[in-house]
């Protein structure tokens, strides 16, 4: 269990994220903007894979839109890469290249296809699923 949790704040500060549990009574309200790319473990008693998705305080319920920019950006944009097939730069600017790319998945996940990150959009999404051990996809869901 310390390896596991040694591993995966290695790769949270690889990643440039933070290591993020369950959200709590506490979460973020889902109006405040995603400030940083999470790791979320498949499970957290035995974790063997996790997910790197937006965050904002210990809630993923947050949103993001054209102009922001930090690792939340990157996460979103890794996983349009690894799961819908893009080529984004994984910059973590969120500029036309990557709102045309949510705005397409918006419409293939059937959500509101404005361009804005939410929860909505979260929930629908695929999400890649990373090996603890390596960092390699394993697959999308």
């Amino acid at each position: 269990m310390k390896s596991a949790a040694a591993t995966g704040g290695l790769l949270a500060g690889l990643l440039g994220g933070a290591l993020a549990g369950a959200p709590s009574a506490t979460a973020a309200p889902a109006d405040f903007p995603c400030s940083y790319g999470g790791i979320v473990y498949n499970n957290v008693t035995t974790p063997t894979s996790y997910k790197y998705i937006p965050y904002a305080g210990n809630t993923p319920d947050c949103w993001l839109d054209r102009g922001m920019s930090n690792t939340a950006v990157r996460a979103l944009q890794k996983n349009l890469n690894s799961c819908y097939g893009y080529k984004l730069a994984t910059d973590g600017v969120f500029g036309a290249l990557t709102e045309s790319a949510l705005i397409s998945v918006q419409r293939k996940v059937g959500v509101a296809a404005d361009g804005d990150y939410g929860p909505k959009t979260r929930k629908a999404m695929v999400w890649a699923n990373y090996r603890i051990e390596t960092g390699a996809r394993i697959n999308c869901n």
